[in-house]
Parts: C-alpha cells; structure tokens; sequence
C-alpha cells in the first residue's frame, strides 16, 4: 500500500472509532433533540454518517447494503425524516461496516488509486484516491459536528482512543 493510502487506512479506522465515541453517553433523548429548527440532531448526524460509509464502501468496490435503508432513501435534510432508528442500532451497524470498508483500502493496489473517479467530488483530483479523501473528510466533518453537540449538552469532549 502506498504512504498516501495509508493515510487513507488510518483516516478510515480514526473516524471508525471517533463516530462510536462521539455517541458515548448520548441518550436515545438527547441524540433526537434539536438546538432549534436550523440545526440537526445527533441521530441524523449519525445515520448520515452510516449512510456515507455505505457509500464509501461501495465507491470502493463493495456490496454494501444500508441496515436502515428504508428510512434513509431519498431523505435530503431533517425535516424529510419520518422516524430515526435506535442510536444502539446506528451504532451495531457502524460497528460492522465501518472496520469492513477501512479494510477495502489497503485491498486496492498501486494504479487503482489512479483510476478516474466515477463521480464529480468537488477537489481537484478527480481520481478514486482523491475521491476517497473527499469522502472521508466528509465523515471527520460530521463528526466534528458531532463533537460540538455533545460539549454543548455537557457530555464532555469526543475521546480519540
């Protein structure tokens, strides 16, 4: 595996475990309470974060199925949601695809990672490595918004070990 893809790798086992530790704490309550009508809650954050592992995984070549599929179909924002799984749900589901797509990345070799990127990510390179960047960063970012809900509902800062 290249240097840069093992960034990619450790990027990838990092937020595997940022997300479970972001959630540490939360209630199934807090983790569905919204600060006001702008911002979403912690279980949207966090099944939206499922949802872009699913997509990472087979952006890189898996057969991954979403676990909560049916409520995740088509949902743009909040206010399209008509019901959130359990936060233990989202979590257990995390907990088996995340290691599984983190895994994929050392699987692909040398010029993969050069292979053009099948879609349009907003960065310069247009390649599956650069395609991969983007989407992990997409992860840290929402668990970074993560991060911030819970020091605001006084659960303390996201632990990285």
């Amino acid at each position: 595996m290249r240097d840069a893809a093992r960034s990619l790798y450790e990027l990838a086992r990092l937020n595997g475990r940022l997300l479970d530790n972001a959630l540490d704490g939360v209630s199934e309550r807090l983790g569905r309470r919204r600060l006001n009508g702008r911002i979403n809650n912690m279980a949207f954050v966090a099944l939206h974060l499922l949802d872009a592992r699913c997509y990472l995984g087979r952006y890189l070549g898996l057969e991954v199925e979403h676990p909560f599929g049916d409520l995740a179909a088509g949902v743009e924002s909040i206010e399209q949601m008509t019901d959130f799984p359990p936060l233990a749900a989202i979590r257990r589901s995390w907990h088996e695809l995340a290691p599984q797509v983190a895994e994929r990345i050392p699987e692909l070799k040398g010029e993969r990672w050069r292979e053009p990127s099948n879609v349009d990510f907003p960065i310069a390179d247009r390649t599956l490595f650069g395609g991969t960047s983007f989407l992990l960063h997409h992860e840290s970012y929402h668990i970074g918004q993560l991060a911030l809900l819970r020091k605001y509902f006084g659960l303390g800062a996201t632990r990285y070990a």
